[in-house]
């Protein structure tokens, strides 16, 4: 079982307010929904087809390891038969039971009783009588015995006899290792969807605050224009900056809503009439770490579900190996039978005579054979030489490119700090220059088109700085699912 504790909450959660969407895109899209990332990661490890499908390949090999037990299954088994002649003169049945278990060494231990009826009848001359008489003559036979069967060379041993569950556990370690990826993708692909959301939802904050100020110099150039100390041809210029930015919050809310269906597709959760637009409210600011990429590569190497994956596969070839090489050995089995028969007229003479152990059967054969050419043994055993050198060298590729995504990764983190020290220098310079501009405007030295350029810079100096921001999120959020601390980062157990 999947279970999502969020018994620390997510640092993100108690964030800035979501904004607020347009009435003229809730009048056809509907009022968007405003959750959190908590409840995102509920939804998807609760409905996310690929857990879903991890789960039950699961169960299958459980199920699969259960088939393995049989080999520790008494056998039984029955036979009755008969045989006649349609005159009568002969009458012949038969009755066994066997009760037979395999061994751990590779052996069979079996029980074995049968019986035995015979009637046949004669006719013999007697010089005496002028007619032949008719002899009957009646057998029972019982036997009781035990056998035991051992392969000395091929196919003997413990490790061949538990070699198909060894290998079905192994598959089943496999499984529960793809769950772990499956969800470790499954919750990274969520939480870069919210990151891309919290972009969109940002930007059209910002382009909105931009408006607000166009606005503002709207009001301020208005009223200036309206006491004769500024022309009323600056208005224009502010009225087209509004325009514009007008323009830029739609293309914005509309791409808030393609990353809300985004999330909401890869999160699981419903796409319809009035299940279209999602809000969040979090506080995208970053933590300072200290970042050691040796230390991170080889806790990459460690958590590995990939790694863990082919180490499990390289064990169950080492076995198919073994069990192969096996069959190159000469088949010499050992059988040996004993136990006591009885014959009488009657059955009950018969099982009389079989209890006074007067009769004991005793029986041991030893058989050889051997293949010349053994070709067949030979190439499968070449094949699963060359298929554990190849999950050799698929292990090698795959820590390689586990090194090169930590590597970007890291180097993303670094460059998105750098960005945002950068982006944070440009929005404080940003607003002395509109500061500047705003009196040489009032000065007369400026037009309102200069100072909209300043308002611009602005607006681009925090849309950098919260696109680095986010960038350093999910650059993060890859760093945390390499190193296996992305599930309990936020609170999810695989049970």
């Amino acid at each position: 079982m999947l279970r999502v504790l969020f018994a620390a909450a997510d640092d993100q959660a108690g964030g800035s307010p979501a904004p607020q969407q347009s009435p003229d895109l809730t009048a056809w899209a509907g009022e968007a929904r405003a959750t959190t990332l908590p409840e995102l990661l509920q939804i998807s490890v609760r409905q996310a087809p690929a857990l879903q499908s991890a789960k039950l390949d699961i169960a299958i090999a459980e199920a699969r390891i259960q088939q393995t037990w049989a080999r520790d299954d008494w056998q039984l088994r029955a036979l009755a038969q008969g045989t006649g002649l349609s005159n009568g003169d002969s009458v012949q049945f038969d009755g066994t039971i066997d009760l037979a278990r395999p061994l751990s060494t590779g052996g069979t231990v079996a029980l074995h009783g049968g019986s035995t009826y015979q009637r046949a009848e004669t006719e013999q001359t007697v010089m005496e009588l002028p007619e032949p008489i008719t002899i009957v003559s009646k057998r029972w036979t019982q036997v009781v015995g035990g056998s035991f069967t051992q392969p000395l060379l091929r196919g003997r041993g413990r490790a061949l006899f538990e070699a198909n569950e060894v290998r079905a556990k192994l598959s089943r370690d496999v499984a529960v290792l793809a769950r772990r990826l499956a969800a470790v993708q499954t919750v990274q692909a969520v939480i870069s969807a919210y990151w891309d959301l919290v972009l969109a939802e940002r930007s059209v904050a910002i382009t909105r605050g931009s408006l607000e100020l166009a606005r503002e110099r709207l009001r301020v150039t208005t009223i200036g224009a309206d006491g004769g100390k500024i022309p009323r041809s600056e208005i224009p210029a502010v009225l087209q900056i509004i325009a514009t930015r007008e323009e830029d919050v739609l293309n914005g809310e509309l791409g808030v809503l393609d990353r809300s269906i985004a999330l909401r597709r890869t999160a699981g959760m419903p796409i319809g009439a009035g299940e279209l637009g999602l809000r969040v409210a979090t506080d995208v600011e970053t933590k300072e770490q200290p970042i050691d990429l040796g230390q991170l590569v080889e806790r990459a190497y460690t958590a590995s579900p990939e790694l863990a994956q082919l180490a499990k596969q390289d064990a169950s070839a080492t076995i198919d190996i073994e069990v192969t090489e096996n069959g190159l050995l000469p088949q010499l089995d050992l059988a040996l039978t004993l136990g006591p028969a009885g014959t009488g007229r009657t059955f009950s003479d018969s099982w009389s005579d079989l209890t006074e152990f007067n009769t004991l059967s005793i029986g041991g054969t030893l058989t050889f054979s051997q293949s010349l050419g053994r070709n067949d043994v030979r190439g499968r055993a070449r094949e699963q030489r060359e298929i554990k050198r190849k999950l050799a060298v698929n292990a090698v590729d795959v820590r390689s490119q586990i090194a090169q995504t930590m590597t970007r990764a890291v180097a993303q983190l670094e460059l998105a700090r750098r960005r945002v020290t950068l982006s944070q220098r440009a929005i404080d310079l940003a607003n002395e220059n509109i500061k500047i501009e705003t009196d040489r405007f009032n000065l007369g030295k400026s037009t309102n088109f200069d100072v909209l350029n300043r308002l611009e810079e602005l607006r681009q100096a925090e849309l950098r700085k919260t696109q680095a921001l986010i960038d350093w999120h999910k650059a993060e959020v890859v760093v945390q699912a390499l190193t296996g601390d992305i599930l309990p980062a936020y609170g999810i157990a695989l049970d």
